[in-house]
């Protein structure tokens, strides 16, 4: 399905983190179809560059990107010519690992923590006093994820990581709009990307029993498309959502209440 334009969003300059591929990509492709101009940031120097040359093909628009680990905050004066002139931002990188608490590997998940929640918090951080000072304000768009609702104490990081961020969203959005910048979250359920191949595609016996009885679960019968996120995403970016701040809303067909 072909998103709706949004006039109102053509030439604005959109940054995306973990924008090269699965959902940020997704949601980057969908500003560009807006006519944005795009500043993709992620780990991986070839995906961004395939990326970025992708978006410039299809939209002929101004794409520029920088291979960043967000992990480390030392790294995010280097992303100041981004951030700086951005109207809108899409903190959509990082992703925790699965396990229980007695599972998780201390490092690991510091490391996923600092790259996940750490990073939206700052860049929001490092944005702000740049949205405040524009006439029209700003748009920062937090990706976060349904764990946040489904409390899952085998996949512990990933639950206090989303729970975290998504009660940041709120407290931020609900004040921010005092400085004309709206905040708001989007929850992706689970959705068809080249990490949950795995859920279409098993590679072993033992994932195909794991992942048969999920997949036979989900609503339509399917996973969501990453589309789904990204026209929500634009939909939030434009004037149409002006009234919207301080939200996080939930993109799973509501498998979250299925058991």
């Amino acid at each position: 399905m072909t998103a709706p334009i949004y006039t109102d969003l053509k030439n604005k300059i959109v940054m995306v983190t973990g924008g090269s591929k699965g959902i940020g990509f997704g949601i980057a492709s969908a500003f560009a179809a807006q006519g944005c101009a795009i500043r993709l940031v992620a780990r991986d120097p070839v995906s961004l560059e395939s990326a970025q040359q992708q978006l410039v093909k299809e939209f002929g628009v101004d794409v520029k990107s920088m291979a960043v680990n967000l992990s480390d905050d030392k790294n995010f004066d280097a992303l100041a010519p981004f951030y700086e002139d951005a109207d809108i931002l899409v903190n959509s990188a990082g992703a925790m690992g699965r396990g229980s608490l007695q599972d998780i590997d201390p490092e690991k998940f510091r490391d996923a923590w600092e790259g996940k929640v750490m990073s939206t918090i700052f860049l929001t951080r490092r944005i702000y006093p740049f949205m405040k000072k524009r006439p029209h304000g700003g748009v920062i768009i937090n990706i976060i994820g349904i764990a946040a609702d489904r409390l899952n104490f085998k996949s512990i990081g990933t639950t206090t990581a989303n729970a975290a961020l998504a009660a940041f969203t709120k407290a931020m959005g609900s004040e921010s709009t005092n400085d004309n910048i709206r905040i708001v979250g989007i929850h992706p359920g689970l959705i068809r990307t080249p990490r949950t191949e795995v859920l279409v595609n098993p590679t072993s016996d033992a994932d195909r029993n794991a992942y048969e009885k999920l997949m036979k679960n989900l609503p339509y019968g399917r996973m969501g498309e990453a589309s789904e996120i990204a026209n929500l995403a634009i939909f939030l970016a434009s004037q149409q959502s002006a009234y919207t701040s301080g939200e996080v809303i939930s993109v799973d067909a509501g498998s979250r209440y299925r058991y």
